[in-house]
């Protein structure tokens, strides 16, 4: 049992009226109802909902709820971010890597919960940068681009949503014959326009409200056919580019990758993914192989940029006194503090969820959709998967 859970916060059942907060903790709702005894844990005290009857115990307010292991969350950070494969770090503390995986996923659901409170009515103080992160899933073959908007001061990653691709760019006469027989079998059905639109909808009320004000606001991109294409596709904000309320900057990409470059927050950030995250380093061996665990690590990697990492690095041994890029975007309310707090502690639940963010969502509800495994030589798809399909996921890890 966690120590830092002693009693329930809410009522499990999505029906019951407690199983909104600021209900439950106005309320005696719940009885004590038994405990029982666990291998890992000891005894684990049970409870009982007035209103609905339905039993919980302090485990189903944990991050370890339904494991028989507990394994050091903060412990599990440090590495994910340090550039370690997820088989190198269950090595370390021998369990196989679908624990690790397991306790990211677990850990990625609380990182989106603390950006998801982070995004709740969130007012913007500084332009935006938007591009994309170059990277692949499983080879080559199945390239993808994670969209990526930052504040051009703070650094501060606002979203994240993820495009696979078909394999373009110079190859060899084989490697082209290959490509010809994957397209036989599969293309991607989205595009990176289509997927940028769905960040700028989620943030549109933010982006609407800075330009409305004395100024506007500035939007900086490279030279990609994608983002004018997504900006028009947002209506609230086709509406301001046209007034010249949003200025959408368009710099060459080939442009020196300097501070002066306006895009200079989003290459920052594209080299710390390609510094800490393993499955990102150039030519690494250690690529991701299922989209949606991808993207779950990202997740977990945006919430250690945003909250836990100095916006500049300086000579001191004390990182906790450092300005970190979430206090220079002045996201650093007592609400997300007290939700970052939990990180490592408290399970939270999609039910809770209040920016209504789609690409939060996708993420959590594990939405995006896998390139097939594919035996090129015999022009097969194999049935057998290294993860989970989408949406296939068990009810208490997409709660």
């Amino acid at each position: 049992m966690d120590s830092q859970i002693l009693k329930p916060e809410f009522c499990p059942n999505r029906a019951c009226r407690y199983h909104d907060r600021s209900s439950a903790a106005c309320d005696e709702w719940y009885t004590r109802f038994g405990s029982f005894m666990t291998k890992c844990r000891g005894a684990v005290q049970r409870f009982r909902c007035r209103a609905c009857g339905k039993t919980c115990s302090t485990q189903t307010f944990s991050v370890h709820y339904w494991t028989h292991s507990t394994i050091d969350l903060p412990w599990l950070l440090e590495h994910l971010y340090g550039c370690d494969g997820l088989r190198q770090t269950g090595r370390c503390i021998d369990v196989c890597y679908r624990v690790i995986e397991n306790r990211t996923r677990r850990l990625a659901r609380n990182a989106l919960s603390v950006m998801d409170e982070a995004l709740s009515g969130v007012d913007l103080k500084e332009n935006l940068v938007l591009d994309g992160f170059q990277s692949y899933t499983r080879s080559q073959y199945h390239p993808n681009n994670i969209t990526q908007v930052v504040g051009s001061k703070s650094q501060f990653i606002y979203a994240a949503v993820h495009t696979l691709l078909r394999r373009s760019g110079a190859m060899r006469p084989y490697q082209r014959r290959q490509r010809e027989r994957i397209d036989q079998l599969w293309k991607p059905v989205t595009s990176i326009a289509e997927d940028t639109t769905v960040v700028l909808r989620d943030l549109a009320g933010a982006i609407t409200t800075a330009a409305d004000r004395p100024g506007g606001i500035r939007i900086a991109s490279d030279k990609h056919r994608a983002y004018p294409v997504a900006l028009k596709a947002v209506p609230e904000l086709a509406l301001r580019v046209k007034d010249s309320r949003i200025e959408h900057m368009r710099v060459s990409s080939r442009a020196a990758r300097t501070v002066r470059n306006p895009l200079f927050a989003v290459n920052y950030v594209d080299r710390q993914m390609r510094k800490n995250m393993a499955e990102h380093v150039r030519e690494t061996v250690r690529q991701g192989r299922e989209v949606n665990c991808q993207m779950e690590r990202t997740a977990v990697f945006v919430v250690a940029h945003n909250f836990l990492t100095p916006h500049r690095v300086a000579d001191t041994v004390d990182v906790g006194s450092c300005t970190t890029h979430a206090a220079m975007a002045a996201i650093d309310g007592q609400a997300v503090r007290d939700r970052l707090s939990r990180l490592f502690t408290h399970r939270h639940v999609w039910s809770h969820s209040t920016s209504g963010h789609e690409w939060i969502r996708r993420i959590w509800q594990h939405e995006y959709t896998n390139p097939p495994a594919i035996r090129v030589k015999q022009g097969k798809v194999v049935v057998r998967t290294v993860a989970l399909p989408p949406r296939m996921l068990p009810a208490h890890l997409r709660a």
